[in-house]
């Protein structure tokens, strides 16, 4: 019986390994994927540069740099999901870290014909954050916006506030998330494009998290998708004022 027990141990590690080898190897293909694809288009735009006496227009630049920008995001997100950084949090104006976030994707969205939209209250929220990590998260949910609409529509960002916390929705008027799709949507290596890691969503909920929040994906409305974060007032597990006065 103690040899079977043994053998049965020993199959339960070999099947684990062989897990984890396999994640390794989607993750590390997906790495490459997404970086070979934009070092290509910078390569051949270098090469037709160097062939033309006329050199790179400016044109060719901004794709340069669009492409270089894409390979730091998916170096980025795969780092954060092998190292995650810990939050430093402090009080942070949320209304203009968003419009920070749309000012960034607003270039692309004209390119596509998307229309922007930012709508919050008159008085500024704030939150007690790390803005950097709640704008890596706002950008992700926005980029994955434009992707579901290559040819047009419109994306929506709202900030709420009340007295359990803020709200930002991240709304688009694209195709939706397939209904297969979504219990599955925060798992490593789903992801409803050809090309992508699968892990900028795993990588949000994570940073959301870890702040004390939550993340949820859903239908608009209308059509299209909506993301809505939830981020709670003050520090995961900080007492209110009224507990710390004992009131």
């Amino acid at each position: 019986m103690e040899q079977l027990v043994g053998a049965l141990r020993e199959r339960e590690s070999e099947v684990l390994r062989a897990d984890q080898l396999a994640a390794v190897g989607q993750l590390a293909a997906g790495v490459a994927h997404e970086i070979r694809n934009p070092l290509t288009s910078i390569k051949m735009l270098v090469q037709a540069g160097l062939e033309d006496a006329g050199g790179l227009t400016s044109e060719d630049l901004r794709v340069i740099e669009e492409e270089i920008r894409r390979t730091e995001r998916s170096l980025r997100v795969f780092l954060d999901f092998a190292r995650p950084p810990k939050p430093e949090r402090r009080p942070t104006a949320l209304t203009p870290l968003v419009r920070g976030v749309v000012d960034l994707i607003r270039g692309r969205a004209e390119r596509q014909r998307v229309e922007v939209r930012v709508d919050g209250p008159a008085d500024d929220v704030t939150a007690t954050v790390d803005g950097e990590q709640v704008r890596q998260v706002l950008v992700n949910l926005s980029l994955n916006a434009l992707d579901a609409m290559p040819t047009g529509g419109a994306l929506a960002v709202a900030v709420r506030a009340d007295a359990a916390g803020v709200e930002v929705e991240v709304s688009d008027t694209g195709p939706g998330i397939p209904p297969d799709l979504l219990p599955r949507l925060f798992q490593p290596f789903v992801s409803t494009k050809d090309t992508g890691l699968g892990l900028g969503l795993v990588v949000s909920r994570r940073i959301v998290e870890d702040h004390g929040g939550t993340i949820v994906a859903g239908a608009r409305p209308g059509g299209g998708a909506r993301f809505r974060v939830t981020l709670p007032n003050g520090h995961p597990g900080e007492p209110d004022d009224a507990d710390a006065t004992g009131g």
